[in-house]
């Protein structure tokens, strides 16, 4: 099992809508893939899948009111795909490494593991295959990240990936990044990907909508879902 944690230095970088496209995208090519949502902001996974009302998640597993099996919802609409919401009342996320690792050890069944939301602070690093940072090409996001990638480092995590997500078609110039190449100096990541700003993305991801199989994003995602396969795979940067 490769557990993937997806994180952000800030807030509004579409860190859940990345999560959820690349754990589809790995079903897509025949991984069995779930997405765990860890944090406090349940609703997330569950409006971008497109699942409603499921019964458990993750703290009722930890609680004792369900087995794992039960936890886990199929994305209808996302064929292959299991989401795994928080469960729960709102505000609540899983909290402490003991938890978290006795969760993740319930998972193995799977190939890919795809986790959002989850408390840095407090997750077992040993359990991660890779950390992917979420950010956008802004001198705000770029910094946050860097300072989230010498964090995790210093925890001991071995594999930080790098997404840019939201990039237009004419980039604003960053302060202290003139190009990809010095954002990924100054974040200290290897890029994963970068993600064109699109307007269907967003419409995709707010009406519970798999992504128009030939548009580019498809083809972005799925060369993002290759390179965590191991493969070699182009960015299509535009």
């Amino acid at each position: 099992m490769k557990c993937i944690v997806f994180c952000s230095g800030k807030g509004g970088t579409g860190k859940s809508c990345v999560a959820a496209y690349t754990g589809a995208a790995l079903a897509n090519a025949g991984k069995k893939t779930l997405v765990a949502e860890l944090g406090s902001n349940a609703s997330s996974l569950e409006i971008i899948l497109g699942v409603r009302n499921a019964a458990f998640g993750a703290l009722d597993i930890l609680a004792g009111r369900c087995d794992a099996s039960e936890a886990m919802v199929e994305a209808e609409k996302f064929p292959q795909l299991m989401l795994m919401p928080s469960g729960g009342s709102p505000g609540e996320s899983v909290q402490g490494e003991e938890n978290i690792r006795a969760l993740l050890g319930t998972l193995y069944s799977y190939d890919f593991v795809i986790v959002d939301g989850a408390d840095l602070s407090c997750f077992p690093v040993g359990f991660c295959s890779t950390f992917v940072l979420v950010a956008t090409p802004d001198t705000l996001s770029v910094q946050a990240s860097a300072q989230l990638a010498r964090q995790l480092y210093r925890s001991g995590a071995r594999d930080v990936r790098l997404i840019i997500n939201h990039v237009p078609a004419r980039i604003i110039p960053i302060s202290g990044a003139e190009d990809f190449d010095d954002v990924i100096d100054v974040v200290g990541a290897q890029l994963l990907g970068v993600i064109p700003a699109s307007p269907k993305l967003a419409y995709c991801s707010n009406n519970e909508q798999p992504l128009d199989p030939e548009s580019i994003t498809v083809k972005v995602f799925e060369n993002i879902a290759g390179r965590l396969m191991g493969q070699r795979r182009p960015l299509l940067i535009r």
